[in-house]
């Protein structure tokens, strides 16, 4: 007899594994049918133990073992899949049951019908009489990580020779990219020649289509470029030669909700275990992964670019003179309305980026300098505009009050809004250009995808129109227009954030590469370096500067960082928070109060620990972190430590 221990499913992966009994020996990815409360469901076999080997535990146990009820399926998720879940959970500590419902599509689960065996298919490994370990492993190559560093049009470039190498080899590719916007771009630039070999998925496309690219993907003899997410990186192919992670620094890899996991970590895992070549590529790279580039870990392919092109005119507008020399508060500098004055007269198109919603993103008292603050969170107020005159809003804990108030510290009436937010650029420009065609793309006017397609559509078919967005938009952005501009980010760099002046300068990048004619920047920061390395395209100073400075405060490439939040009332998290401390004061943690962690009116406190980079995962934390209560989050290598 054996013990099965397995995660059952219907319309999604339940995330606590369950124990029943089988006669015979199943296979770790196996498709099962078992009761539960006396309905049948599919259910996923995640290991399977000899009875005999665990006796003790069986005896002990508080419930009593049922039988499975029927094998529904041999293996569809391949041994090496399997190795890869396990690692990336023990890395995130979190087990294997929480990892796998990112890595499963619904479609899947709630169509299983899909994976049952057929003769041909590169599912039936009976008729091809040959092992199943052979189809999980490319075991005449060794696995390799390659880097590449540059501006889109020269990354497909490069994309498109690799596809055409590996298709003469018989391999097929797999290119992982983190969001749905970005997978249908990626098709439209890589499937001319092609497109009988190109099965791609995405979030947009109906059951039917899901099912015609499944089977495509699954049943196609030659060998195939697949376009998806992380999602679909469990496709049984076992001609898979090489692992595309493209937008690698893109901020859309990392699971919003537990576990807490990076899904480059997965895909980097899952092609060392496969033993196949993964290209990494970005227009620029994270730090940590030009540290391993340069440290050998990672081979160049073809080429890193460490200056980019100046194929647009760039200039600097100093909003500290212009604002000295007017004594007034200025949205709108006189290049940018040149700029925006030049596209409308031109009919050509605009992106100006903002790095905030609202009107404005500080207000303070022109008395005694004190900032108006959220009264629940104490995290700054942001100015927007409402029908009833003006309101502040909170953006950590969503407090909304009236505008019309007094200084709470000297009770003056003399505040004043400074930073711009995208309401009052939009409200600038349509004072100055009142006949302009404007679009908006942020959460709020833009809350779905379809929504922001639908804007998106409208400002490329209108000549002479703006758009003004936020990050959200750059998915967006499937083409290039004339002119772009960064309207507003001087309060990115307030932010106590280790990772803030790469994403800045990510920022700066991303904006400038949009335009195929002219590039303004207007900030109070001119002379900072990381404008003035944006601006210039030199990627090999900024690199150079960031890890010099992570170095020395032992940030991540060197050490990691491990961040713990709970939130409640104040009295219950100070009482677990220290509990907490106490449990981990061998790995002297740091303890303090969060308010980027805030929901709501909650309080929420932050423990974090730093640890050498080579000592993670740790045996003894890793314990200590597993067995923690859910009201305990847990962060790997969090993005900030706010």
């Amino acid at each position: 007899m054996f013990i099965i221990e397995c995660l059952p499913f219907s319309k999604g992966l339940n995330k606590e594994s369950l124990s029943y009994f089988s006669a015979k020996n199943l296979e770790p990815g196996s498709l099962i049918k078992i009761n539960i409360r006396s309905k049948s469901v599919n259910a996923l076999v995640l290991e399977s133990r000899d009875a005999v080997e665990i006796k003790s535990e069986i005896k002990s146990a508080s419930f009593q073992l049922k039988k499975i009820s029927a094998i529904t399926a041999k293996p569809f998720l391949q041994k090496n899949f399997l190795d890869a879940v396990k690692t990336t959970a023990e890395y995130f500590a979190t087990t294997s049951g929480n990892v796998l419902p990112h890595l499963i599509p619904s479609f899947i689960l709630e169509n299983s019908n899909l994976l049952s065996l057929s003769k041909g298919t590169f599912w039936d490994r009976d008729s091809l009489k040959v092992p199943f370990d052979s189809f999980d492993s490319n075991k005449e190559t060794k696995s390799e990580v390659a880097a590449l560093q540059a501006p889109d049009e020269e990354r497909f470039i490069h994309y498109r020779s690799l596809i055409r190498e590996e298709f003469a080899k018989g391999k097929s590719i797999f290119l992982c990219l983190p969001q749905n916007e970005d997978i249908k771009q990626t098709k439209e630039k890589l499937e001319r020649g092609i497109e009988s070999f190109v099965s791609v998925f995405h979030n947009d496309l109906t059951k039917k289509d899901l099912k015609k690219e499944w089977e495509k993907a699954c049943l196609t003899p030659h060998p195939i470029l697949i376009i998806a997410t992380s999602k679909w990186l469990f496709l049984p192919r076992n001609d898979l030669g090489t692992i595309i992670l493209d937008k690698e620094n893109s901020d859309g890899w990392k699971t919003l909700f537990r576990p807490f996991m990076d899904l480059r970590f997965f895909t980097e895992t899952l092609a060392d275990k496969k033993n196949i070549r993964l290209v990494i590529g970005d227009s620029f790279l994270r730090t940590e992964t030009l540290y391993r580039y340069k440290q050998g870990e990672a081979t160049e392919f073809e080429n890193i670019k460490w200056r980019l092109p100046k194929e647009v005119t760039t200039s600097v507008s100093d909003l500290r003179q212009i604002n000295k020399k007017d004594k007034e508060f200025k949205t709108l500098s006189p290049e940018l309305i040149n700029l925006i004055n030049k596209t409308i007269e031109n009919e050509s198109r605009m992106f100006i980026f903002a790095a905030r919603k609202g009107l404005s993103s500080i207000t303070v008292c022109r008395d005694c300098g004190e900032q108006v603050k959220c009264n629940n969170c104490l995290a700054p107020m942001v100015l927007y505009k409402t029908n009833n005159g003006g309101a502040f809003k909170c953006h950590q804990c969503g407090e909304t009050r009236d505008a019309a108030e007094i200084c709470q510290n000297c009770h003056s009436w003399k505040l004043a809004a400074f930073g711009s937010g995208i309401d009052r650029v939009t409200e600038e420009i349509r004072k100055n250009f009142p006949e302009a065609k404007i679009f908006e793309i942020y959460k709020d006017i833009a809350p779905t995808s379809a929504k922001a397609l639908k804007i998106m559509k409208n400002f490329y078919e209108n000549r002479g129109s703006i758009l003004l967005g936020t990050e959200m938009a750059f998915p967006y952005l499937y083409k290039k227009v004339a002119n772009s501009a960064i309207a507003s980010f001087d309060s990115l760099f307030s932010i106590p954030d280790f990772r803030i002046r790469e994403k800045i300068f990510r920022i700066i990048l991303q904006t400038r590469n949009i335009a195929k004619e002219n590039f303004l920047i207007q900030t109070r920061n001119p002379d900072d370096s990381t404008v003035e390395f944006a601006i210039n395209g030199n990627l090999m100073e900024f690199y150079k500067k960031e890890i010099k400075d992570r170095q020395v405060l032992n940030y991540p490439p060197f050490g990691i960082f491990i961040k713990i939040i709970t939130r409640g009332t104040k009295i219950f998290v100070l009482r677990e928070s220290e509990k907490l401390k106490n449990i981990l004061k061998d790995y002297n943690p740091a303890v303090f109060n969060s308010i980027h962690e805030k929901k709501g009116e909650q309080s929420a406190i932050n423990i974090v620990i730093k640890l050498p980079k080579e000592n993670w995962p740790e045996p003894t934390l890793l314990s200590i972190l597993k067995s923690l209560p859910s009201h305990f989050e847990i962060k790997i290598d969090p993005d900030n430590l706010l």
